[in-house]
């Protein structure tokens, strides 16, 4: 009987300790598979965080189609309205010809004659013409030239054995874009007007403007030409300095200009009314001098002038909108894994790619809607709407209001972040580190006392003591 006992505890202990064992052995292996869980979820968000990336750059690619179709169709409606103007202006051409060292063949061609004193005023008025959703910036201009020539002393300093001939000296305004004379181009040499006729009369020197004869040039030491022309056209105007010294004033409605060319304006006042610019450029400042013959030199592109810029160019800030589309979606990401981890609440890899998915439609929306309303509004009506239906998604399975209401709030500071960092554009680069510096210490903070390694270790410690 004594042995029955014996046996029968001996028994009951051995069956109590492999009950143990294979206990331990279980809460181990879920050790291990949560490791493994905790590592293979984090490789799936990865190559899902990769697979809208690729969406994110398709949009991007979308953008840039949608902006070349707006140059596309401003190139269009500015082709029979003007295109972008160049003035070159005015320069007389006189022919000559001589002989060759041999002289035997005679040379021909043209010697030209910069003003000495060349003065440019004009009035630049913006138009916006629209075909389907897109516009296009025009302007309409009207400019008044007046010049001086000092016919005889250059000529005594240039030529030497050619012969001119005067009685076929023209004078030649260079316009870029012929299109975009509104009215007859009459211009007046001293007490003569003369008819200008398209053309430059065989001048290599301008690819395209207008020319005249001008009346006994030979009898003449010096001449002034002045003369207006109307002009259309898209976005710039420029023009070459060809004076001895050349004054340049342009004004316009226009709040938003942009010069260019070698020469910046010496006094310029922009307001919202518009602007006003003024320019002088001296002959040692140009790279051709005030006579020449064709084969000496080219007049070159040194022009200088303005260009009316889009204050509000949506598809600019769609596409800067767009590069920060990753940082979004990895910070959402970040969140909801966070969540799991604290709150031990699982979340489907397919949960993820939908959230996901929500986030990179949101841009989608901003570039259809900004084509419409503008960007702020599009950008306001975007991010609310895609926070209601992720934050409303979110609280179908993780059931907690509380959480839904975190998710809510983050999504809100992490767009409104990035509206501010649009509308800095000279300070964007600083305000974004510093906003990234931010995030990243909160993340730290907040994360700091996560074991990655166990992170159901309290779990698991609790399991053993029940045994």
């Amino acid at each position: 009987m004594i042995w029955y006992i014996f046996l029968l505890n001996n028994f009951a202990i051995q069956s109590t300790f492999n009950l143990f064992i294979m206990k331990i052995e279980m809460v181990s292996s879920q050790q291990f598979n949560s490791r493994t869980n905790l590592m293979v979820k984090s490789i799936i968000i990865f190559f899902l965080v990769i697979i809208l990336f690729a969406l994110t750059n398709a949009i991007s690619g979308l953008v840039y189609e949608r902006s070349q179709n707006k140059n596309k169709i401003g190139n269009e409606i500015a082709s029979s309205w003007g295109q972008e103007q160049t003035i070159t202006g005015p320069i007389i051409a006189i022919p000559y010809h001589k002989m060759d060292q041999k002289g035997i063949n005679s040379i021909n061609g043209f010697l030209y004659i910069m003003p000495d004193q060349l003065n440019i005023s004009g009035q630049m008025d913006p138009e916006i013409r629209s075909r389907g959703i897109y516009q296009a910036l025009l302007y309409k201009s009207s400019l008044n030239f007046k010049s001086t020539f000092n016919i005889k002393s250059k000529i005594e300093s240039k030529v030497s054995s050619e012969i001119l001939d005067y009685n076929k000296a023209t004078v030649i305004i260079g316009i870029s874009g012929l299109t975009g004379i509104r009215n007859p181009i009459m211009l007046h040499c001293n007490e003569s007007q003369i008819s200008l006729v398209s053309g430059t009369s065989g001048s290599d020197v301008l690819s395209s403007g207008v020319s005249g004869y001008l009346p006994s040039l030979d009898q003449k030491d010096s001449i002034d030409i002045h003369f207006s022309i109307d002009l259309n056209g898209y976005q710039s105007l420029s023009c070459i300095p060809v004076g001895k010294n050349t004054m340049i004033n342009l004004q316009s409605s226009w709040s938003s200009p942009s010069f260019f060319g070698q020469f910046l304006p010496q006094k310029r006042e922009i307001s919202d009314k518009g602007f006003n610019a003024d320019w002088q450029v001296l002959e040692q400042n140009r790279i051709f001098n005030s006579v020449f013959y064709d084969f000496e030199s080219k007049i070159g592109s040194s022009g200088i002038g303005v260009r009316l810029i889009e204050p509000v160019d949506s598809y600019v800030k769609n596409e800067r909108n767009i590069k920060y589309a990753l940082l979004i979606i990895c910070l959402c990401f970040m969140c909801y894994f966070f969540i799991e981890i604290f709150f031990k609440i699982r979340i489907h890899p397919i949960q993820y790619f939908l959230i996901g998915a929500a986030l990179t439609i949101f841009y989608l929306l901003i570039l259809s809607m900004s084509e419409h309303i503008g960007f702020n509004l599009s950008y306001f009506i975007s991010s609310a709407v895609t926070i209601f239906i992720i934050v409303y998604y979110s609280h179908s399975f993780l059931k907690r209001i509380r959480i839904a209401l975190i998710i809510s709030g983050i999504l809100s500071l992490l767009f409104g972040y990035i509206f501010i960092i649009l509308q800095l554009e000279d300070y964007a680069l600083i305000a974004g580190s510093i906003g990234l510096f931010i995030i990243l210490a909160i993340i730290m903070m907040v994360t700091r006392k996560i074991n990655y390694y166990d992170y159901e270790a309290e779990k698991i410690s609790n399991e053993i003591k029940e045994i």
